[in-house]
C-alpha cells in the first residue's frame, strides 16, 4: 500500500480567533442535522486553532475562539487530510490520553477537512457528541457534503480577507513612497535653498576680494547682499578700538562716503550698537503700528522698516570692530536659515573691511 500522506499544519489560521456568522449559521445547521450537542468549524495552523464557527463549546473556548494545539483533536485531520471518525474518543489506543479527551470530555468525534483553493487542508468541519455514538455513512455523507460548502465559504472569505490585507498593503506602501516623496522634496527644496545661500555667499566672497577701499565694500554689502536677501536696506557699522563711537553707512549711500550716514553711541539700544557691543545677533522681527523702532538713529534706513537683523562683523586683524544690519520693509521670518546666511554674509565683509582698514591704515603711515 503507497503512504500515506501528511500534510504540514498551516503557518498562520486563515481567520482571526472571533465569530463569524456565516460560519457559526453552518455550525448550527451541522448540528441540527447530526442531532450533536457540539459543532464547530476549526482553523488549525502552527499556532493553535481558532473557531470561526461553533455551537455548543464550553467557556471559556467559546468566548476565546481559540485553543491551543495540545487540545486539538482536529490537527490530525489537517495533517492526515481525511475524515476522522471516533465513535469513542476514549477507547483510541493513541487518542485516548489526550487533553481534548481527558479534560474537555471529547467523546465523540467525527471531522471532515477543510481545504484552502490549492486543496490543502486548512481546518476541520467537526461534530462532536458528550456520549459514545455510532456515526451512520448517512451523517458522514452530511458532514462532508456541509465540510465541502465549509470550504468554499472559508475559501471565499480568505481570499477577501486576503485582497483587503493586499489593497492595505498596497496603500501603506502609497503612503509610505508619498512621504518619501514629500521628504524628498523638503530635502531637495532645502537643498536647493542652501545652495542658493552658498552662492550669494562665493559671489559676495569672490567680490570683496577686489575691494580697495570702504566705498568699494559698501557696493559689494549693497550689490550681492541687500539685493539677493529681498532687503530694503542694509547698514555696515564700525567702531574703532576704545571709541564709544559707532559709525554706520547706509550701504546705498557708499557714493556719499567717508561720511557716514549716521553716528551711535555704544551704549546705545539699538540693533547695531547692540550687536557690536555684546558681539551677538540681534533680532528684531516686528514691530508696533506706528512706532518707531530706534529713535536714536533716525538717520539710518531701518527707523520705519518691519523687520531687522544685526549680526557682528569681527575683524582678525584691525582693531576695529564692526555689525552689519539688514531691513526689510514688511515682516520676514527670521528662521534659522536666514540668520544663518546673514552671519555667514558678515564673516566673509569681516574679511573685506579687514583688508580695506588694513591699507588705509598702511597708506596713512607713509603719508
Amino acid at each position: 500500500m503507497p503512504a500515506q500522506v501528511q500534510f504540514e499544519l498551516p503557518t498562520w489560521s486563515a481567520l482571526p480567533a472571533r465569530p463569524d456568522e456565516d460560519f457559526d449559521r453552518l455550525a448550527a445547521v451541522l448540528a441540527d442535522r447530526l442531532s450533536v450537542s457540539r459543532a464547530m468549524v476549526v482553523l488549525v495552523s502552527k499556532g493553535g486553532q481558532v473557531f470561526p464557527g461553533a455551537v455548543g463549546l464550553d467557556e471559556p473556548w467559546n468566548t476565546r475562539r481559540s485553543m491551543p494545539l495540545s487540545h486539538s483533536l482536529s490537527q490530525e485531520v489537517v495533517v492526515s487530510g481525511d475524515v476522522l471518525v471516533l465513535p469513542d474518543a476514549r477507547q483510541h489506543p493513541r487518542l485516548r490520553d489526550a487533553i481534548a479527551v481527558r479534560e474537555l470530555g471529547v467523546v465523540a468525534y467525527a471531522g471532515a477537512p477543510l481545504v484552502d483553493v490549492q486543496g490543502r487542508p486548512i481546518g476541520v468541519l467537526v461534530a462532536g457528541d458528550d456520549v459514545p455514538r455510532d456515526w451512520t455513512p448517512a451523517e458522514i455523507g452530511e458532514l462532508v457534503a456541509l465540510a465541502d460548502e465549509c470550504s468554499r465559504l472559508l475559501q471565499a472569505q480568505a481570499l477577501g480577507l486576503a485582497e483587503r490585507e493586499a489593497r492595505a498593503a498596497a496603500e501603506r506602501d502609497e503612503a509610505a513612497a508619498r512621504t518619501a516623496a514629500a521628504a524628498a522634496q523638503v530635502a531637495f527644496e532645502e537643498a536647493e535653498a542652501e545652495a542658493d545661500r552658498a552662492r550669494v555667499v562665493a559671489r559676495l566672497s569672490s567680490g570683496l576680494l577686489g575691494a580697495q577701499t570702504l566705498a568699494d565694500v559698501l557696493r559689494m554689502v549693497d550689490r550681492l547682499v541687500r539685493s539677493p536677501l529681498g532687503a530694503a536696506a542694509a547698514v555696515l557699522a564700525v567702531t574703532e578700538a576704545g571709541s564709544t563711537v559707532v559709525r554706520a553707512w547706509n550701504t546705498s549711500s557708499y557714493r556719499w562716503y567717508p561720511e557716514p550716514s549716521a553716528t551711535l553711541c555704544l551704549d546705545d539700544d539699538h540693533p547695531l550698537a547692540t550687536a557690536v557691543r555684546e558681539r551677538r545677533l540681534v533680532a528684531v522681527p516686528t514691530r508696533e503700528e506706528g512706532e518707531t523702532l530706534f529713535p536714536t538713529a533716525r538717520e539710518l534706513p531701518d527707523a520705519g522698516h518691519e523687520t531687522s537683523l544685526a549680526v557682528p562683523v569681527l575683524l582678525g586683524q584691525h582693531a576695529s570692530t564692526g555689525a552689519l544690519m539688514v531691513s526689510w520693509a514688511g515682516r520676514r521670518d527670521l528662521d534659522p536659515a536666514v540668520r544663518a546666511v546673514v552671519a555667514d554674509l558678515a564673516r566673509h565683509i569681516g574679511h573685506g573691511l579687514d583688508r580695506v582698514l588694513l591699507a588705509a591704515a598702511r597708506q596713512r603711515l607713509t603719508n
